[in-house]
């Protein structure tokens, strides 16, 4: 179930990106403005990152659980790592390359199906 939410989550905002880049900049942009931002951003995966970890023994795939769980971790650590000021600035600049996230909310959106593909088969 827990590859079923990420995937769709993953499709879901690809969709937003593929179809909607602007507004998906300007939600970056506003998204990156809120005090708990930063703090939401490394709480979030690195929860989400622990219970891939952590689920990666019970499921069909425990390689990707294993890797996901990892990435996302790292991910949290390096948040931490380079402070608020910085990942904000990081959110700013993503937000202003909207013409690129037509392409990668494609690619979004395959990756997204086929990890929900993968959590209806496991």
């Amino acid at each position: 179930m827990l590859l079923i939410l990420f995937g769709f989550g993953m499709f879901t905002l690809g969709g937003i990106m593929l179809f909607k880049p602007m507004a998906f900049a300007n939600g970056i942009s506003q998204f990156s403005n809120k005090s708990w931002f930063h703090s939401f951003e490394i709480t979030s995966r690195f929860i989400v990152g622990l219970l891939f970890i952590w689920q990666s023994k019970h499921s069909s795939y425990p390689l990707l659980f294993l890797v996901l769980g990892m990435v996302l971790c790292f991910t949290s650590i390096f948040l931490v790592l380079i402070g608020s000021s910085q990942h904000k600035r990081f959110a700013i600049l993503t937000a202003k390359i909207g013409k690129w996230f037509r392409p990668i909310g494609m690619f979004s959106l395959l990756t997204g199906s086929v990890i929900m593909y993968l959590g209806f088969l496991g």
